[in-house]
């Protein structure tokens, strides 16, 4: 069987932006180093300084863009915290005019701008609480506080607004506790669902510390939930909104969804918000922990294993903990290197829960061969579950032989870990190039090196010495003797592929035969009036001159072969509205673009592929999210395809083979002792003959 070694990459590519997966901060204790032991105001100044760590200003329409990375389903559809509504295309769904819930969704400030002056400015374009919203939903928010209601008004998709008598908390008591204190009974609030009342909650404390100073939130209905008060026990917060934010904080804590969106904001806005990253740092500025000193070994990040999302509250003040070492490995091999040179390993040592710094030594009988780049590791660098402390550990052998020593690593109340460390210093091995049976050293590739070791530089690509059909594919230890259409299970092409070596190897330039193949591909399918053939067309109709995409309707092309697909053009409008008029792009179930004919007249939309497609399929045109008579219509389609030829390589070689020509020979009949046959000699080798006469004769 013959293999192809034209690759092609098989990748569905959607014009739908999908959820973006990112990273938290490299180290989160590192992070927050500068607020541990700090309580009271400087506790406050030192958690506002993280939020502003990195920050850079988006400007009120660069929201569209961070979206796809805080606020979508996996699936890439908007995420909406007011309404259950979700919208396909986080790009073409923004608010203008809407009439139900579910027509669109705007760029939501959860805390309301009325409450500082109008701006779309600095808080006003701060993504801690500007969230994707429906725009019905929100326009019934108004600028109403947030708050709890007993009877609602308004209560679709699990939202509620009304008139707000007594908003009670844990115990029954009223908001601020025995003191009476609520929102007065004429007041409106607005109360978003359960699920992410905390989520509002930790954006409002964000945000809050993030402009703390620099701009009041107290504006109109504001003042009902923010104070210009930064003193010990208020920060920022009247009682009620102390009382309504620690509580919904408490009873909602930090989910999956907040820490993916904490770290899109980081990956967009640069910084990030503490009270998810920490939750239990609320307690300290307006909780049960007010005025104590906070230290971060007390409480656990929303990363830590012990840190249930959804559960948690990040206390880690009832919890008996033993504290434990870790090590990525037990066992180190080092390459073998020769005597005086070194060869290193990076191992991952960390901690869950120490008291004490992490001490790291080497003994042993070669200890004195062996090194480490860290004698000690920090509390803050080693206790979390998520930290990245690489210690580097090198071997430099000054004697050929077998060395072995003992990684110990310990810490104050962990178990003691050991690691065995294994270095082979031996004589160096010999490499050798070959091409068509001569060795070759074109490009100075590597000649010697430690047994264990790989080649670091390959010879220059050689020309193929057979004919221009053979071309050059890798090298390999394995000499092929005849053609064969199997490359050798060693080839490699790239010094990271070669193999280690043990022992002196010979390498053999491989060489392949490059065949054309003819492609009968045609370069284009067209889909129009009269041009129908080989295409399925069904629940359409045809008006005038283009077909409408009704609900299930859908138009689908003939077989083609995905790696040649070029571009797809749509001629298309809308039809009967502005509702349905998203078209799907589809093969063998997998969506590859979305384009949306929102133009009145017939316009052509091109779709081109980002990256190359394999396989083979047909493709479908549908309009799936329309339940309407009417929908998008197509008048044309245009499939462009790589036209031409193909190539595959066969006939493996690493070199042309011996000469093998019969050549005719006249007088005498014997050559030396060489027996003529039918007066013809088998030359299998350049040489020289000599015939009775003692006659040179070259062949």
């Amino acid at each position: 069987m013959k293999r192809i070694l034209l690759f092609v990459v098989c990748s569905f590519i959607a014009i739908t932006i999908a959820a973006k997966t990112v990273t938290p901060a490299a180290s989160l204790p590192a992070y927050y180093e500068s607020i541990d032991g700090k309580s009271g105001k400087a506790l406050f100044d030192a958690v506002q300084k993280v939020t502003k760590t990195g920050y850079s200003s988006l400007g009120y329409d660069g929201l569209w863009d961070a979206y796809p990375y805080t606020d979508v389903h996996e699936n890439g559809y908007v995420w909406d915290m007011y309404s259950d509504c979700t919208w396909k295309s986080i790009n073409s769904n923004h608010c203008g005019n809407y009439s139900n819930e579910c027509d669109c969704y705007n760029r939501e400030h959860s805390i309301p701008k009325s409450w500082y002056g109008g701006t779309t400015s600095g808080p006003g374009c701060d993504i801690f609480h500007l969230v994707p919203t429906d725009g019905k939903v929100n326009g019934i928010r108004s600028n109403y506080p947030f708050g709890e209601v007993s009877s609602a008004d308004y209560n679709k998709h699990g939202n509620k607004k009304g008139t707000a008598k007594s908003i009670t908390i844990i115990g029954g008591n009223t908001i601020a506790g025995n003191t009476g204190a609520t929102i007065s009974a004429s007041g409106t609030v607005f109360e978003p669902r359960d699920e992410y009342k905390g989520d509002f909650a930790r954006g409002y404390m964000g945000a809050l510390l993030k402009w703390a100073g620099d701009k009041a939130f107290t504006d109109g209905e504001g003042s009902k939930t923010f104070t210009t008060n930064f003193s010990t026990g208020s920060f920022g917060l009247t009682k009620y909104g102390v009382a309504l934010l620690m509580k919904w904080h408490r009873q909602d804590p930090v989910s999956k969804k907040e820490i993916d969106r904490n770290n899109g904001i980081q990956q967009t806005q640069g910084n990030r918000n503490p009270f998810i990253d920490y939750p239990y740092i609320a307690e300290y500025i307006w909780g049960e922990k007010a005025g104590e000193t906070l230290y971060l070994d007390d409480i656990m990040t929303a990363y830590d294993a012990d840190f249930v999302l959804g559960e948690s509250d990040g206390s880690r003040e009832d919890v008996v903990h033993t504290p434990v070492l870790s090590v990525s490995t037990t066992k180190v091999n080092f390459p073998s290197v020769l005597v005086d040179e070194e060869s290193s390993v990076s191992i991952k040592v960390t901690g869950v829960y120490l008291t004490s710094n992490v001490t790291i030594t080497i003994s042993g009988e070669d200890a004195d061969m062996f090194e480490t780049s860290r004698s000690s590791l920090t509390i803050a660098e080693a206790n979390s579950s998520i930290s990245q402390n690489n210690v580097t550990l090198t071997y430099i052998p000054t004697e050929q032989g077998q060395h072995t020593a003992t990684l110990q690593i310990a810490s104050e109340g962990a178990e003691t870990l050991t690691a065995q460390l294994y270095g082979a210093c031996n004589a160096s091995c010999n490499v050798t190039w070959m091409v068509n049976g001569e060795e070759y050293t074109a490009g100075n590739p590597t000649t010697t090196l430690a047994a264990g070791s790989k080649v670091s530089i390959l010879p220059t690509a050689p020309a193929s010495p057979c004919t221009e059909s053979n071309q050059f594919v890798g090298w390999s230890e394995e000499v092929i003797t005849t053609p064969q259409d199997e490359m050798p299970a060693d080839l490699f092409s790239d010094a990271s592929e070669a193999p280690a070596v043990s022992h002196d190897v010979v390498y053999n330039a491989v060489f392949a035969d490059l065949t054309e193949t003819d492609s009968s591909a045609p370069d284009t399918l067209i889909f129009a009036k009269d041009q129908e053939t080989g295409w399925t067309v069904s629940g359409t109709s045809y008006t005038n001159k283009y077909w409408i995409l009704k609900s299930k309707a859908y138009i689908e092309s003939p077989t083609v072969e995905l790696s040649k697909l070029q571009s797809i053009t749509l001629n298309v409008r809308t039809y009967g509205g502005t509702s349905y008029n998203i078209i799907d792009i589809t093969c063998n179930g997998q969506v590859l673009a979305t384009i949306d004919a929102v133009n009145s007249t017939l316009k052509d939309k091109e779709w081109i592929p980002s990256s190359i497609l394999s396989g083979e399929g047909k493709i479908r045109f549908s309009s799936t999210d329309n339940t309407d008579a009417n929908g998008p219509a197509i008048a044309k389609v245009t499939i462009n395809l790589e036209g031409g030829t193909s190539y595959v390589y066969t006939d493996y070689i690493t070199s042309c083979g011996s000469t093998t020509n019969v050549v005719d020979i006249q007088q005498p009949q014997h050559v030396g002792n060489k027996l003529l046959r039918d007066g013809q000699l088998v030359i299998e080798y350049d040489g020289v003959y000599y015939n009775t006469l003692g006659q040179p004769t070259n062949f």
